[in-house]
């Protein structure tokens, strides 16, 4: 962003008035003897460029992506993910119609029509132009453990190093008090992904796995989580959390939201917060953040970017916290021109365009600002220093409370510099005597930091100048950062080859750029264990080599090294490459919808990309998807046979064919039901509901599965044309899980949609929400018990959840009125937001243990 200097100017003068305003006295301590080891590249990004004209080789992406050096990026993150497709990088109808909120993922499908795929390979490759790490979650919604392992593979045959698989977005919006039924609880959640994690670790048995459990506070799908853990082990190793404390729902003033973040930003970071978690997982659990904000919109501009930056220098003091990233890059550094109505008009036409072409600019905002100033230090270290203020302002908190008002980081540089980050909520400045260790810091740093008088200000320029290191001058709403040459000279930090390929005349490696690299030595031979050829690259910036003395056919192994004259890093994780053509493909999925055939199929080693052959009686079409192990053919006609086959390559040319499949557009596939649930009754069966929509198609009826194991199924029943079933043939201690499918005289959908746990009762006991009275000034709910036992430390009461968006912690309410089959339960209408959707659920509390009431639940909204 270009700023002009009468612009510039303003804010030095202000910064230079509020240093004269009489400025608080504080000390920073640098403990320079405790600390811990960070990550490298600890602190990244959400992605989210889906619905935008951005895709990952877009040029103004790409400058987004380099001007914030993200240490690490996911893929594929957000809600828009849940209807993704990992093979094919497109959005698939499918996939959007398991969904209830359709349309977003509709408009995914249009726009990656329109630009071309998400390929995983291209975010990887942009990512190590800036020594950027990778973590992929998987689609648990609408994907199945073999696309998983297939996924993992597309990796391994690649050379993709993932640091972590995260196992869905936001599975905790996916259950029945929300009336979804993809689990009916954490418990249902952790056993329905074991199957992903056994996929992923059969390609990679080392690899790293997260449950994502909750939000900041939001405790009770990852207690649920915890019951798993408890009965069966723990079958993942890491953590995971999303993160936006200061949300409310609907708008509030600015000094209410000021004061809600002031006390959120502590308390979704402190020691507190991480004991609970640590409660319901174990003791130094692995940690990984893959969204965080404020999402409250009084706060936009200077607040959200101090709070953006403090919180996660907050959880970086956390040992155990390994990757932490913000919702979401391209919301930070973002397209300066909005062209998506271009795509738009172009998907409705049928028009193709190279969207690359399609210039933006990039508009950076206040929080990718103070996230840029915090990646420098952050993305530039492994080790953090223990660090904490004495004498900072403190600011009001919620309910009257007085909070501190200014945190800092300090951090041991890998690349010849060392780090503090400063962040200031108050409208004092402050002056503050640095001490390093037991020295006060000397001579001059430099310091780049934005600040404003004004918390509600935005478009806040980022200032750079040198001051002297004591005082150091911490303006009021700011985030500063300060660094200044480290003592200690050391050697460069280990890079990583991120891309590697075979070319005609050898194989082209390239590896992530180390600043204080002098030069580069890369190792390679056909021992994994004995890398006996180094060559030597000098120069910085030299970050790839074509090797040529290599033989046809023989696998090789790679590894690099950075190097200067402080000394040498340690070699890279060896990549493999064979030097030969890729092997044969084999398609192992095949879906029909419309005019359109898409193919999956299981990638091989060596490739570089994709031939797919389309064969009918008139001709032969080739299309070269690239590198990707899915592809989705366009443009077919009804009722015509079409041979498919796929075919890899290299830069020394094809490999064979795979088998030809023969498959058929048909106009009136039916569309797939959606939302399958499994409830047990009194007398033994088990109820299957879902809903119908396709209102279209002709003479469609739906085929019941079940399974004893999750994704492994045989049908049970045909020929239903309503919207339930009763499976009376299920025997007493017998336990299956079921799907449904849509099928007519064309065929039967591609696809099942959620599986459904059955949802078991007890023969004898029921709680069942009767009654909502809503009139006067308080919501009355009667709740009938059967055959509770009744003895010792009783309560009764309901359990109320605010599903209107964003999951909230259950509030219980006790019973004022109880009766030998009944209570009811009196709560204030003034609890209740207007417009919000609550759900309710009863319970009977006996000596400690708690009874609920069943889904499907009942909601209330006022």
């Amino acid at each position: 962003m270009k700023w002009s200097f009468v612009y510039v100017l303003s804010f030095v003068v202000m910064a230079m008035a509020a240093q004269e305003k009489d400025p608080k006295e504080a000390i920073i301590y640098i403990d320079t003897t405790q600390g811990h080891v960070l990550q490298e590249g600890s602190s990244g990004f959400n992605v989210r460029i889906a619905d935008k004209v951005w895709s990952y080789s877009h040029p103004d992406f790409k400058a987004a992506v380099h001007g914030l050096k993200p240490g690490w990026l996911r893929y594929f993150s957000g809600t828009m993910g849940d209807a993704f497709n990992s093979a094919t990088g497109l959005y698939d109808k499918d996939y959007a119609l398991m969904f209830d909120h359709q349309q977003a993922y509709f408009k995914g499908y249009e726009f990656t029509q329109v630009k071309g795929p998400h390929r995983i390979i291209d975010l990887y490759h942009l990512l190590g132009e800036v020594g950027g790490k990778l973590i992929v979650t998987i689609n648990g919604y609408s994907e199945t453990p073999k696309v998983a392992e297939e996924l993992a593979r597309f990796c391994k045959n690649n050379n993709i190093e993932v640091e972590v698989w995260q196992f869905c977005n936001e599975p905790y919006f996916y259950v029945p008090h929300r009336e979804r039924y993809w689990w009916n609880d954490g418990y249902d959640y952790a056993a329905k992904m074991k199957p992903y994690g056994d996929a992923i670790r059969r390609v990679f048995p080392d690899a790293k796995l997260a449950l994502n459990c909750s939000w900041d506070g939001i405790w009770g799908f990852m207690k649920e989580i915890h019951s798993y853990q408890e009965e069966n082990g723990a079958w993942w190793d890491v953590f995971s959390k999303h993160s936006y404390a200061p949300h409310v729902g609907g708008r509030e003033p600015f000094e209410k939201a000021y004061k809600r973040g002031n006390t959120k930003v502590i308390e979704a970071t402190d020691k507190t917060a991480m004991a609970e978690i640590e409660r319901y997982t174990w003791q130094g659990v692995p940690m990984i953040i893959t969204e965080f904000g404020v999402w409250n919109a009084p706060l936009n501009g200077i607040y959200s970017a101090i709070y953006n930056a403090e919180y996660t220098l907050r959880q970086l003091a956390h040992p155990n916290l390994q990757y932490i990233g913000s919702h979401e890059i391209s919301n930070k550094y973002k397209p300066a021109i909005n062209r998506n109505n271009e795509i738009l008009h172009a998907y409705k036409n049928g028009l193709r365009i190279n969207t690359d072409t399609m210039r933006t600019g990039v508009k950076i905002d206040d929080e990718g600002n103070a996230l840029a100033l915090v990646h420098e230090a952050t993305n530039n270290t492994s080790y953090t220093w223990d660090t904490k203020i004495q004498g900072g302002a403190r600011v009001e908190g919620l309910k009257g409370t007085q909070v501190e008002a200014m945190y800092a980081r300090a951090f041991k540089g890998i690349n010849g510099y060392d780090y503090l980050l400063v962040t200031n909520r108050s409208a004092i400045s402050h002056n503050c005597k640095v001490m390093l260790g037991e020295l006060p810091l000397s001579g001059n740093v430099s310091r780049r930091y934005m600040f404003s008088e004004i918390p509600a200000n935005q478009n806040i320029p980022v200032i750079e100048d040198e001051v002297s290191a004591n005082p150091l001058n911490i303006p009021p709403f700011s985030v500063v950062l300060i660094k200044w040459e480290s003592n200690v000279t050391a050697a460069p930090a280990t890079p990583r080859i991120y891309k590697i390929s075979n070319v005609e005349n050898g194989v082209l490696l390239h590896w992530w750029k180390r600043d204080i690299a002098q030069g580069y030595q890369v190792a390679y031979g056909t021992d994994k264990a004995h890398l006996n050829k180094v060559m030597d690259i000098q120069g910085c910036a030299n970050t790839s080599i074509t090797l040529t003395d290599l033989k046809k056919g023989q696998s090789y192994f790679f590894a690099v090294s950075a190097y200067n004259s402080s000394g040498k890093s340690e070699f890279s994780s060896p990549v493999h490459l064979t030097h030969q053509r890729p092997k044969q493909p084999k398609i192992f999925k095949t879906a029909r919808r419309d005019t359109t055939l898409t193919v999956m199929w299981e990638s091989v080693a060596n490739a570089d990309g994709y031939w797919v052959s389309v064969l009918n009686q008139e001709r032969m079409v080739r299309y070269d998807a690239k590198n990707v192990f899915g592809y989705r053919i366009e443009g077919l006609k009804y009722d015509t046979p079409y041979k498919i086959s796929v075919t890899a390559y290299n830069g020394l040319g094809e490999g064979p064919a795979s088998e030809e499949l023969v498959l058929t557009c048909k106009k009136h596939i039916p569309l797939p039901p959606r939302n399958i649930s499994a409830k047990a009754t009194a007398n033994g069966t088990v109820k299957l509901a879902w809903i119908i929509q396709d209102t279209i198609n002709p003479h469609v009826k739906y085929r019941i599965y079940r399974g004893e194991k999750l994704h492994e199924f045989t049908p049970l029943a045909d020929g239903i044309e309503l919207n339930y079933f009763e499976d009376k043939s299920i025997k007493p201690g017998e336990s299956f899980y079921y799907t449904v499918k849509a099928y007519n005289e064309d065929g039967e959908c591609d696809y099942y949609p959620n599986i459904a746990t059955i949802i078991k009762v007890d023969k004898q006991l029921r709680i069942e929400v009767s009654e909502i009275q809503t009139h006067g000034e308080a919501v009355r709910i009667k709740i009938k018990f059967t055959n509770i036992k009744l003895d010792g430390d009783i309560r009764y009461g309901v359990a109320i959840s605010d599903v209107s968006y964003l999951t909230e912690e259950e509030v219980l309410y006790e019973s004022d009125e109880v009766a030998p089959d009944y209570f009811w339960v009196s709560i204030p209408k003034s609890d209740f937001k207007t417009a919000r959707k609550y759900a309710i659920k009863g319970f009977v509390n006996t000596n400690g243990k708690s009874i609920y009431s069943l889904p499907p639940h009942k909601t209330l909204k006022l």
